[in-house]
Formats: C-alpha cells, structure tokens, sequence
C-alpha cells in the first residue's frame, strides 16, 4: 500500500466522537424518561383505578339495596288517618343509587378496556423502539469506540515523518544515479558509505511506510483495536 492520507483536522473527529456520546446520553434519558411513564400510568389503571372501581361497585350496590329498603319501611307505614306517608324522596334517592351503580360498572368496564388496550400499545412501543435500543445499548457504544481508534490511530499516523524521510530516500537515490551517469570516481570506502547510507534510508522508509500502511488499514476497516 503506498497511498498517503490527506488529514486536514484531526480534532473534528474527535469532537464529532463526543457529540455522539452526549446524544448517545440525551436519547437513553429520553427512552428512559418514556418507560417510566407508561409504566406509572399502568401501574394507575391497575392498581388504583381499577381496584378503586372494583371496590365502588360493590359499595354502590348496598347503598342501592338499603335506599330500596328505606322505600319498603316507608310503605309499610301508616299515618293517624289510616293513609300511607310519600315515598317521593326515597324512590328519588333509589333512582340516584341505581345511576351511581351503572356509572360505576361502566367505569369499570372502562378501565378494564383500557388496560387491554395500553398493554397492547405497550408491546407495539416496544416493539417499535427495539431499534433504538439497540442503537443506544451496541450501536452508538460500539461507532464511538470505533472513533476513539480511529483518532489514535490519525494521531499516530501524522507524527510519522515519512514524507521527510522519503524526501532522502529520493534525494539519495537521484544523487547515486547522478553519479553513475557521470561516471564518478570513487573509493571503494566511498562507495561502501554510500552504500550504507542508501541502505539505511530504505530501511527506515519501509519501517514507517510500514506504520502508515497499518494506520490506513486501521481507518479503513472502522478502527477496531
């Protein structure tokens, strides 16, 4: 591999890596947030909606069967004159028992229809969220991770001076060819330190071509340590 990266700013990846953790926060809170209220508003129709009306209806239907009661004493009774008294206002207040009876079945009803319906709309949530969960508890983990390599991985990337050393290597090169053609005459001492010195510079070109290679890898494949 001897292609050359062009990096012009390090430090936006970085801070797009932290934008990510703090969205990665806002949405568990949001997610969070959301959970608890459905799962207080269930606990209301539940436990206390549902068991206050379960309650009702029963204490409705006595209050009923002793305004009934009130009506039978009441026509049971005679006046001085031999006549009955009016029962009016205690047929009234039966009429008054059965409606508080029949509003407190139909609330009942209701609340159970309700809580049939929010534990079906519960499992569709739930349902529907499924990808955002997995986005906040692997995915968004995993791509900052992936970001935090690939930043070292530039880091070390650019404090590799390859483009000098290459620069020398380059330079030696066209100094030996030059020789060459010109037919310069040198000492075998002379040619072994050229030699040498040529040597030494591929050397160390290979070796940090060798971690720029790995560094691109590193980028390319998503920064996996």
């Amino acid at each position: 591999m001897s292609g050359e990266a062009h990096i012009s700013n390090v430090a936006a990846l970085e801070e797009f890596r932290r934008a990510l953790i703090r969205f990665r926060e806002d949405m568990g809170i949001a997610m969070s947030e959301a959970d608890s209220e459905i799962k207080s508003t269930f606990i209301w129709l539940e436990r206390d909606r549902a068991l206050h009306w379960r309650r009702a209806v029963p204490r409705c239907e006595e209050e009923l069967t002793s305004a009934k009661l009130a009506v039978l004493r009441k026509e049971m009774q005679t006046m001085g004159t031999g006549q009955r008294p009016s029962t009016i206002d205690e047929r009234k207040q039966v009429d008054r028992m059965k409606k508080r009876v029949e509003s407190a079945r139909e609330r009942m009803d209701r609340t159970k229809r309700w809580i049939g319906t929010l534990q079906r709309d519960i499992s569709l949530f739930k349902g529907a969220m499924a990808p955002a969960s997995s986005l906040v508890d692997r995915d968004l983990p995993d791509a900052i991770l992936r970001l935090r390599n690939m930043s070292l991985a530039l880091e070390a990337y650019l404090a590799t001076p390859t483009l000098g050393l290459a620069e020398q290597v380059e330079r030696a090169k066209a100094k030996f060819a030059s020789m060459r053609r010109a037919g310069e005459q040198r000492t075998d001492a002379e040619v072994a330190s050229d030699e040498r010195e040529q040597a030494e510079l591929e050397a160390d070109e290979a070796a940090l071509a060798t971690l720029r290679d790995a560094a691109i890898t590193a980028l390319r494949e998503g920064g996996r340590p």
